[in-house]
């Protein structure tokens, strides 16, 4: 595949955001595949900012070779593991907090229960004198 950069105005679709660093304008690239009848389906990395509109970007493009694509379609499935593995701590850590929450309630109402116990035992002594 070659890595010329003369067709910055072919259009695209399904645009994926990558793990990579853009090289002009710092914001992560987006893989896309061309819909042009010159390149049909041909994966490039371009701006995601490009041809929006009243922003500024950086026109970057870059074709992507298939194992660049493999490539971030597994940095892709990385980043989403990632971000799960975060959500699933997110949810440990919420449990952890509720099992503590529990704990206190389970005391106080022993307690309670304890309270009321010796005070119907006290109650029983009284009466019975």
């Amino acid at each position: 595949m070659s890595s010329s950069s003369s067709s910055m105005s072919s259009s695209s679709f399904a645009k994926r955001t990558l793990g990579q660093a853009h090289y002009f304008c710092k914001v992560d690239a987006t893989l896309r595949y061309s819909s042009t009848p010159r390149n049909p389906g041909r994966p490039f990395l371009g701006c995601p900012k490009y041809k929006t509109e009243g922003l500024p970007y950086c026109k970057f493009f870059k074709w992507a070779d298939s194992n660049q694509e493999i490539e971030f379609h597994l940095q892709e499935k990385n980043n989403d593991l990632l971000r799960r593995e975060k959500e699933v701590e997110k949810m440990l850590d919420d449990v952890e907090k509720m099992k503590t929450e529990l704990r206190k309630r389970v005391d106080e109402i022993e307690k309670r229960e304890l309270v009321n116990y010796w005070t119907v035992m006290h109650l029983d002594r009284l009466l019975q004198k």
